[in-house]
């Protein structure tokens, strides 16, 4: 016959075990619909990055890639970065509805790299958020996207061809 105290260290092991087994099954749960929510709202960007991805290689040549940039303006455009068969860096710029791709030769412009730098010291953002190569006025631009000192956010089209600013739109 069992005594009290071990049929209470017994109930409270398989409490301690149920209790063990629900944390692990929320952890879980929580990963699982975390997880779930990522996938579905990264959908449509991963769907539009392969469409890109292969348009680029098919009409521009890409063999590799190295970057990925969405720009939205009048008109939607999905730029690639990579490199050609001949070892160039080039940027392919998709429009996402209608008109013609365009390949620009990374050299013959600026990177998002130095785009970005240019904002940083013409206007000393607190963060930038994001970089992105579109077409403004039929021209190849860098948009940077950034929150003020102020905490506003602002957004700078900076040239591809000659690195000036063509455009600011300030405290939104």
């Amino acid at each position: 016959m069992q005594s009290r105290r071990d049929v209470q260290r017994q109930q409270s092991r398989r409490s301690f075990k149920k209790t063990v087994r629900n944390i692990v099954v929320t952890l879980l749960l929580v990963i699982l619909v975390t997880w779930s929510v990522y996938a579905i709202a990264n959908h449509p960007r991963a769907v539009a990055q392969k469409q890109a991805t292969a348009m680029a290689k098919k009409y521009a040549g890409l063999k590799s890639t190295s970057g990925f940039y969405i720009y939205n303006r009048d008109q939607t455009y999905y730029t690639v970065a990579g490199k050609n068969a001949k070892g160039q860096t080039i940027l392919v710029v998709v429009p996402q509805k209608e008109g013609d791709i365009r390949v620009l030769k990374q050299s013959a412009g600026l990177t998002a790299s130095q785009a970005k730098s240019e904002v940083k010291t013409a206007d000393n953002p607190k963060r930038v958020l994001k970089v992105a190569m579109g077409i403004f006025n039929n021209k190849p631009v860098w948009e940077v996207t950034y929150l003020n000192q102020k905490g506003n956010l602002c957004y700078d089209l900076i040239s591809f061809t000659s690195g000036k600013s063509i455009q600011q739109i300030n405290n939104l």
